[in-house]
């Protein structure tokens, strides 16, 4: 193999083993994220549940605690702040705050200013900047509707308040009474916060030596494989030989006993149209070895890929005017649909291009030993060209097609196996796919999707013609 061609090979396989490492990182980072996620998920469904709960806990509180301040007081408040009114309020809130455990209590009068709380923070009549805050909630109590806040944050506190209009005997709103909470209530939520912080820690390092652990095990795949690819090579390498030596054998058993037959012809001196019907055979089977040897050389050495193309109505030109002659001789006609598409050129090189159509179409000639019709039609396909080569020959069993890609395989009594191995080796190299649709009895359609080339590969390719050299003998 030369050394260009083992180059190749070997910048082919990273190329793949890549594609692997990528989609376990992929998917190790896919789970990392399901991982945190489900964590946050559980956090915020618990942190909700905790923060409803103390909403209902503290609208509970402020609803009866305001039922029991008469709203007249509060105008007692205003105009004696250090009397027995405010002396009595505060003690009551002492009494509330004591017995139902909550952060803070305070009054409100009807314009949002402070009245009381009961460690006397702020003075009468302070208007709290802090209150914004809760400037709707305030409002929906105002109006005689309790309400608590949304859960808010100061520090590393999370807490609520919950706002409960205080009404006088006519029913008017006079103020309201807020209480707070929510110190003792998420004591255990930031536990669990950091809980599930460092187990999400924790899950990123079992994710890491995942990641190392399913790298040594591709790496040991990758050299597993490379040692079974050699194993298979040298085992494929052993049949390929047995079977050109047998391939070979008889078209030189027939050369040499022909020869012989013209030598004793020529020394008999027998009429020169009896000689050359003898000697016409050795062209023949000479021509039949060239064959052979190209084609098993074709798939132990497929070309190198280098961005080459090929035009494929020049190349299809080619290779069916090759096989003009023996498709009349044998009785099939041929259809030909590929106006569209000819000037396109692929991304394949000629050679190989000429190969894989050449191998279809002696496939399709010889699966119709009696005459028949051949199908040859190319179109635009997503990106590339889709060319189809059908013929109403005998047809595959489902064995057949399952098979027959597959090296070595054969129905043909003197097949050699290698025709359609040649093809999805070519495909393979080229970017290009191949796929089988017969029925027994009624042919076998084989179906190419090519890539399409573009650029001065293409341009460059044109100027051959698109078609390898024909030797004297395909002439």
């Amino acid at each position: 193999m030369p050394p260009t061609q083992r180059s190749g090979i070997r910048a082919l396989l990273p190329r793949r083993a890549l594609s692997r490492y990528l989609l376990v990182g992929l998917f190790l980072l896919l789970l990392l994220l399901v991982l945190n996620a489900s964590l946050f998920y559980i956090y915020s469904q618990v942190r909700g549940s905790i923060a409803a709960e103390l909403g209902r806990r503290l609208l509970a509180v402020a609803t009866t605690a305001a039922a029991g301040i008469p709203g007249e007081r509060l105008g007692a408040l205003r105009r004696d702040p250090q009397g027995e009114t405010a002396a009595t309020l505060r003690a009551f809130l002492q009494r509330v705050r004591f017995e139902t455990d909550v952060g803070g209590i305070y009054l409100l009068d009807a314009d949002r200013r402070h009245l009381l709380d009961p460690d006397q923070r702020h003075p009468l009549g302070y208007e709290n900047p802090s209150l914004e805050l809760h400037y709707a909630t305030i409002t929906a109590a105002l109006a005689g509707v309790p309400e608590a806040s949304g859960l808010y944050r100061v520090g590393d506190v999370f807490l609520r308040t919950a706002f409960a209009p205080i009404l006088d005997r006519e029913g008017r709103v006079r103020g309201v009474l807020a209480v707070e909470g929510g110190t003792d209530f998420f004591t255990g939520l930031l536990d669990l916060r950091r809980h599930l912080l460092w187990s999400a820690a924790g899950g990123m390092l079992v994710m890491a030596a995942l990641a190392l652990f399913f790298l040594r095990l591709l790496r040991a795949q990758a050299g597993a494989q490379r040692a079974l690819r050699e194993t298979s090579a040298l085992a494929a390498a052993g049949e390929l030989a047995a079977i050109l030596a047998h391939e070979i054998r008889n078209p030189l058993a027939i050369i040499s006993s022909r020869a012989e037959r013209v030598q004793r012809k020529i020394e008999r001196g027998k009429p020169t149209e009896e000689i050359l019907d003898w000697f016409a055979a050795i062209p023949r089977e000479v021509e039949r070895l060239n064959r052979t040897l190209t084609q098993y050389l074709g798939f132990a050495r497929p070309s190198e890929r280098h961005g080459e193309s090929a035009p494929l109505g020049g190349t299809l030109d080619a290779a069916l005017g090759f096989l003009e002659n023996d498709l009349a001789r044998k009785g099939i006609t041929l259809r030909r649909q590929d106006a569209g598409v000819r000037e396109t050129h692929v991304a394949m090189a000629a050679a190989a291009l000429h190969q894989v159509l050449l191998n279809l179409l002696l496939n399709a000639r010889d699966a119709m030993p009696d005459g028949g019709h051949l199908a040859v039609a190319a179109r635009r396909s997503g990106g590339g060209i889709e060319l189809r080569v059908r013929d109403d020959g005998c047809g595959m069993s489902p064995t057949a097609q399952r098979r027959a890609f597959e090296l070595f395989y054969t129905t043909k009594p003197h097949g050699s196996g290698l025709g359609l191995a040649v093809v999805r080796s070519m495909c393979d190299l080229y970017g290009a796919r191949a796929r089988i649709q017969s029925r027994e009895g009624e042919g076998t359609e084989v179906v190419l999707w090519l890539p399409r080339a573009d650029g001065p590969s293409a341009r460059g390719a044109a100027t051959n013609g698109g078609a390898p050299p024909v030797s004297e003998e395909q002439r």
